[in-house]
């Protein structure tokens, strides 16, 4: 109730003032009826005021008491006195008037607080569609709003993935080079997101080509400098006679042709270099990894492998051998149509296939499809395997030159996975020092078999006290042991070729090398794309990898205080367990197969766990990936079996050993080791 408002007396004072004089009881009345003309006045008032928030009005409004009042002269006790008639009908009166005015005012600010609950409805709205929409095609960056919902949402400029980007006629290694950004240089760049991860509610990650990032900050700069150029007054006619006077001198004019000559080559070099992630270095990202990808480019199980690791904090950078334009030599070893950059509404589902390219691969040095023709022309296809490893180190040796300053002293990971794999495993990284803090090598045994030329080429090539983590399925139709295209191959029994036998993983060759840390993970029914078998194991693998690569050997015993992870790992056999310690830490895990679907992510899983028919929606998703496998496993078994009906025990040509031809590259290799501690 507002200061100073009081309400007529009960029935009891009533009472006390019959006994009054007339006079006082009179003078009493009077000054009772000008303090309630005053309240009265006061509440009229208010209604021409301005309508205050609802914040502040509505307890007020809610504490007031509109519910009729009993008239304090129905109270039990003597009947008032006639002569107060008349005052009782004022009082009456007044009390009447003050209800309806704060009923009028309780009208208004209702209406009023109605308006603005739609008004922010409509704000919010708005804001949501300029974070969404990448909005019009412009040069200039759009609008789109960062931060936290609500009034205290700030408004950044993001350049938007719709500006116009001019193509390269002639892009190289480093121009196509692709990038995968986590969410803090995302928004460090300014630029709009075009990726999520699984299971995420909005897109917070960047993925696109090295060109392509050059292109969206010059167009954002660009509009910057427009705005700079706008303000910026004409030149005086005075200053421009004095630099028409000067570039007419020889000399002067000389001295400024040398320096826009340095300008352009310096230009130049750093349109050669990773420049442009210069900037990333104070956005507190966790670390960098240079990423090798598949015999098929970055697509399937690659791409989804750099898109975790990006999500995880990381920076991927990925040289892409098929980007190369068709009418350059290296485009005739290997081409693919790329896709152009994403937008920012585009669909790129966490479980699409193939989102970097736009045709099938075709070039001297491509056989992603060619694996079962393997027995028809052994030689070629051994010396097709040599000239692909050497480019492909080619492009690692070319790309870590080029890698910013900060990134080579902060350190970084190498990762790849089937033929990136096989290139990381055999790179000699050992002109980098510290400098490699870790390794990964995926959908590759680490084994002397068909995809390697000599015994010496099946084995670690780089530093063996790098900590290094080797992944791969009991079914992987390539280089498993089971059935497998280097099983088919070593048991040819004419002229095969290979280790024969055969374990399928990288655990005895880490040890007969004597590497100081080695982790081999073995995916129970992984076959060589594991992602649809283990995505989840491999997040929370890659997750402690990257953070503490040293102890990755510990994985099992890091594991084990967690109630969901520690059983997903069993110990198969470890350096430590066998009777002659050989001074190395290297253990074998196997990962069974997975007790939740691989295609929610773990929070998903953990969240219907708790729910009463959370149980019934795991178990059918837990069948729907049950066939996605079960018509993979179909294909993978019908495509060995060409490959084995080649075989001279099948009646084929069988394969045929030769001794691999020495190369530019033969001198290279390592030959002795330089940097175990």
């Amino acid at each position: 109730m507002m200061n100073g408002m009081n309400y007529p007396m009960n029935g009891m004072d009533m009472m006390g003032m019959q006994g009054m004089p007339a006079g006082s009881l009179r003078n009493q009345m009077n000054g009772r009826l000008e303090q309630l003309e005053q309240e009265l006045c006061h509440l009229r008032g208010l209604r021409h005021m301005p309508a205050m928030h609802e914040a502040t009005m509505q307890p007020q409004l809610q504490a007031m008491p509109f519910a009729p009042i009993a008239n304090p002269y129905q109270s039990a006790g003597p009947a008032p006195a006639a002569g107060n008639d008349k005052n009782h009908a004022v009082l009456m009166q007044a009390h009447s008037e003050l209800l309806e005015a704060l009923k009028a005012q309780q009208a208004v600010h209702s209406e009023l607080a109605k308006s603005h609950t739609e008004l922010m409805k409509a704000h919010h709205s708005v804001l949501n569609k300029m974070a969404t929409n990448s909005g019009p095609s412009t040069a200039g960056p759009a609008i789109i709003t960062s931060g936290q919902g609500g009034m205290s949402q700030t408004i950044k400029q993001v350049i938007s993935n719709d500006a116009p980007l001019t193509q390269l006629s002639e892009p190289t290694l480093v121009d196509n080079t692709l990038l995968f950004l986590p969410p803090g240089a995302v928004i460090e760049l300014g630029i709009e997101p075009n990726m999520d991860d699984k299971g995420d509610l909005q897109k917070e990650l960047w993925f696109g080509r090295v060109w392509e990032l050059r292109g969206l900050l010059n167009a954002k700069y660009d509009a910057l400098g427009q705005k700079v150029k706008a303000k910026m007054e004409k030149l005086p006619a005075r200053v421009v006679r004095e630099l028409d006077r000067k570039m007419a001198d020889p000399k002067v004019r000389a001295l400024l042709v040398r320096m826009a000559a340095r300008w352009k080559g310096a230009a130049l070099r750093s349109h050669m270099s990773l420049n442009v992630l210069a900037r990333l270095r104070f956005c507190n990202m966790r670390g960098s990894v240079v990423y090798a990808h598949g015999s098929g480019g970055c697509s399937w199980d690659n791409f989804r492998i750099c898109r975790m690791i990006a999500k995880l904090g990381m920076l991927v950078i990925a040289p892409d051998g098929f980007a190369y334009p068709p009418s350059t030599a290296m485009g005739q070893l290997r081409h693919k149509d790329v896709c152009p950059l994403k937008k920012g509404d585009d669909n790129v589902d966490y479980w699409e296939g193939d989102l970097m390219y736009a045709s099938s691969a075709s070039g001297a040095a491509n056989y992603s499809t060619k694996a079962d023709k393997v027995l028809e022309k052994p030689q070629e296809f051994m010396a097709l395997y040599e000239k692909c490893y050497q480019l492909r180190r080619s492009e690692l040796h070319f790309i870590i030159k080029r890698l910013p300053q900060w990134i080579l002293t902060q350190g970084f990971f190498l990762g790849g996975t089937s033929e990136g794999a096989m290139t990381v495993a055999r790179f000699d990284d050992q002109r980098y020092g510290e400098q490699i803090i870790g390794r990964f090598i995926n959908s590759f045994g680490i084994e002397y078999c068909y995809f390697t030329p000599t015994p010496n080429d099946g084995k670690i090539g780089g530093q063996l006290d790098v900590p290094t983590l080797n992944i791969i399925g009991t079914k992987d139709q390539y280089f498993g042991a089971i059935d497998s295209v280097a099983k088919i191959v070593a048991n040819d029994p004419t002229n095969g070729y290979g280790e024969k036998d055969l374990t399928g993983n990288g655990y005895k060759t880490m040890v007969a090398q004597k590497l100081n840390v080695g982790l081999v993970c073995v995916l129970e029914e992984g076959v060589h794309s594991p992602c649809n078998t283990h995505d989840n194991f491999l997040r929370q693998l890659f997750q402690h990898f990257f953070t503490r690569a040293a102890s990755i050997w510990e994985l099992d015993q890091i594991w084990s205080g967690d109630p969901t992870l520690k059983g997903l790992v069993e110990v198969k056999q470890s350096t430590t367990n066998e009777d002659a310690f050989t001074g190395c830490n290297i253990k074998q895990l196997f990962v069974p197969t997975m007790p939740f679907p691989n295609r929610m992510s773990l929070r998903e899983v953990q969240a219907l766990r708790c729910i009463t028919r959370g149980g019934d929606v795991l178990a059918t998703a837990m069948r729907q990936e049950g066939e996605i496998i079960k018509k993979e496993k179909a294909a993978i078994a019908a495509k060995l079996d060409a490959v084995r009906a080649g075989s001279s025990k099948n009646g084929g040509k069988g394969f045929q050993q030769t001794t691999a031809q020495s190369n530019f590259y033969h001198g290279d290799a390592q030959r002795e080791v330089k940097n175990h501690k």
